[in-house]
């Protein structure tokens, strides 16, 4: 006979109901404090790892980490280390903090990757060649805003007129972006015009580049427009809106801009990611410069 001083094993439910909330805790205090778009793709990415071991965060192995980098096999390479790199981030954490004994993600190491950015990097003529043939004002003027301004779609989309201040020549955007840090980023005069133009709402709340109602344009909306713009112009169906900051930091570069004002405008926090888009042009090269 069992005693009834004896401390009763808590049922299958209720631990399972217990390690998932813990799990959530966890995730709540890693993520707290990061911008909206970090937040919500390093949950999604901790979420899938947790679902495909199928146990709670203080159970998860080198193995499982293992099988679950190995089940993205049709992923690209980018992806895979992005989501890796969210789930060591959060194991570390965990580790950190006391919540686990152990950091799985420790002893899972990753080989540096080829450099494919110059695959992603349109030529001048093909970002003119979808911006002139989008004919609607609006689309277009989100087209010219993504890569004369060189902004991240979730920062264009988020835009709004009381972040905008006007210069004698065109204005200057004040805009709150990745790591919750805000920069200064010039609108060029001829753009500005054009926002002017499309401006319907004189509220300083109305987005700079609206959606088809006036209400702010939806991240899903504004790709679809990018999307349409590339194959309209002939381009390859994995062209994206950061494409267009890509070609923003290549083109402004090529032209001899200097390098820490491309880092400020497109929000760097390290002048080594700005240097990745200086690329030698053809018949271009050292030996050119030798006696």
């Amino acid at each position: 006979m069992v005693s009834g001083d004896r401390a009763r094993s808590p049922a299958p439910g209720a631990a399972k109901a217990a390690s998932v909330s813990a799990d959530n805790l966890v995730l709540r205090t890693w993520l707290h404090n990061r911008g909206e778009n970090t937040r919500r793709a390093y949950e999604r990415d901790a979420r899938e790892l947790l679902a495909h071991a199928g146990k709670p965060l203080a159970e998860i192995v080198l193995a499982d980490l293992q099988a679950w980098y190995d089940s993205m096999g049709d992923a690209s390479d980018a992806t895979r280390r992005r989501k890796l790199s969210a789930a060591k981030s959060l194991l570390a954490y965990a580790a950190g903090t006391g919540v686990l004994t152990h950091n799985a993600g420790a002893a899972f190491r990753l080989e540096r990757g080829r450099d494919t950015l110059n695959e992603r990097i349109l030529t001048r003529e093909q970002v003119l060649a979808m911006i002139e043939a989008e004919m609607e004002p609006r689309k277009r003027a989100l087209l010219d805003v993504l890569y004369r301004m060189g902004l991240r779609i979730s920062e264009a989309c988020a835009l709004r007129w009381r972040d905008v201040t006007r210069r004698q020549q065109g204005g200057v955007a004040s805009v709150f972006g990745k790591g919750n840090k805000t920069r200064a980023v010039q609108v060029p005069a001829k753009l500005y015009k054009q926002l002017v133009a499309l401006r319907v709402d004189s509220g300083s709340d109305a987005p700079v580049v609206p959606g088809h109602d006036g209400r702010p344009l939806s991240h899903d909306a504004a790709h679809r427009i990018v999307k349409r713009a590339a194959r309209r112009a002939g381009l390859s169906g994995a062209v994206s809106a950061h494409w267009l900051r890509h070609a923003h930091a290549s083109h402004a570069l090529d032209n001899n801009a200097p390098v820490h004002v491309v880092q400020a405008t497109l929000g760097h926090a390290s002048l080594a990611t700005t240097t990745r888009y200086s690329h030698v042009r053809e018949g271009d090269g050292s030996a050119n410069y030798l006696d």
